[in-house]
């Protein structure tokens, strides 16, 4: 049952299992140093970022190196059918080179015990082309797993998402060779449904 997980409990949200990604997708690592945005040289601004998993209370490790999870997220931009996979580095910290616009991240994917599963999110934040650096902030995932009779079990507790500049923007951006005096704050949110006027 390869990338598969049977009997999934979902609360909020719906979580799939990540065996292969649908339609056209990009795919890339995350910008680690200033040499791998010359490297990429694509004049687009900076999106960077945090994710964490909280697993059955106790927070995730995440990374590439063996003992770690690896986490992606999904990201759709308005007006576009395509989608962008982005890697999420060590200690859970991204950073993408991303045209200009609105964008949603429609998944969040991670390891957990040798399965991939990718809960649908519903976040969005704007990318402004006026600034080389763009701070989306610290997104949280908390979910609860166990070894249920057909498999295992999840459940997603909830989402939530941070500002936590102050104490991480100085610092990565130190890392990216960007300056601070060329950053904006777009936190990514969740839209509010619009109300029914029936």
């Amino acid at each position: 049952m390869k990338g598969s997980i049977r009997n999934l409990i979902v609360t909020s949200v719906l979580i799939v299992t990540a065996g292969g990604l649908a339609g056209c997708a990009t795919a890339t690592s995350s910008i680690e140093s200033g040499n791998d945005i010359a490297a990429a040289a694509t004049g687009n601004p900076v999106v960077f970022g945090k994710f964490r998993l909280i697993r059955n209370g106790n927070e995730a490790r995440i990374g590439n190196d063996l003992l770690s999870t690896t986490a992606t997220l999904t990201l759709k931009q308005a007006g576009s059918a395509e989608e962008f996979v982005g890697a999420v580095g060590a200690d859970g910290e991204f950073a993408w080179a991303l045209e200009p616009g609105f964008y949603r991240v429609a998944s969040i994917g991670f390891d957990n015990r040798g399965e991939r599963v990718e809960p649908i999110t519903n976040f969005t934040f704007k990318v402004n082309g006026d600034h080389e650096a763009v701070y989306i902030g610290t997104v949280t995932l908390e979910a609860t797993f166990d070894s249920g009779y057909y498999g295992l079990n999840g459940v997603v507790d909830g989402y939530s998402v941070s500002n936590d500049c102050a104490s991480d923007c100085a610092r990565r951006l130190a890392q990216l060779g960007l300056s601070s005096g060329d950053l904006a704050t777009a936190l990514m949110y969740q839209p509010r449904p619009v109300a029914s006027t029936n």
